[in-house]
């Protein structure tokens, strides 16, 4: 038989003070992709998250080769990239 007196009832406020708990090894990959982007990438009829690595692998490739970023170890360039891009952000259209 199963006693249930202990165990909390699932009501908003459970839920308002629940929080998503994951693996650390997940919650490294975690990224934000604006829901458009999304559509975009699965619109292109492949599994959208290897198209997404392979356009980023790509793009770091090719700044690797410019002259500003081809001396620079792996982290100094992630810092570089995200202080240009900081500094120039605009949401790009696709339309």
């Amino acid at each position: 038989m199963l006693i249930i007196l202990n165990i909390p009832l699932l009501n908003d406020e459970f839920f308002e003070k629940a929080m998503l708990r994951l693996p650390a090894t997940e919650a490294q990959n975690l990224i934000q992709i604006d829901p458009d982007m999304i559509a975009w990438f699965q619109f292109q009829g492949v599994e959208h998250k290897t198209l997404i690595n392979s356009l980023l692998r790509q793009h770091i490739k090719s700044l690797r080769r410019s002259d500003r970023f081809k001396n620079l170890d792996s982290k100094r360039l992630v810092l570089e990239l995200t202080l240009t891009y900081q500094a120039s952000y605009k949401k790009i259209d696709l339309a």
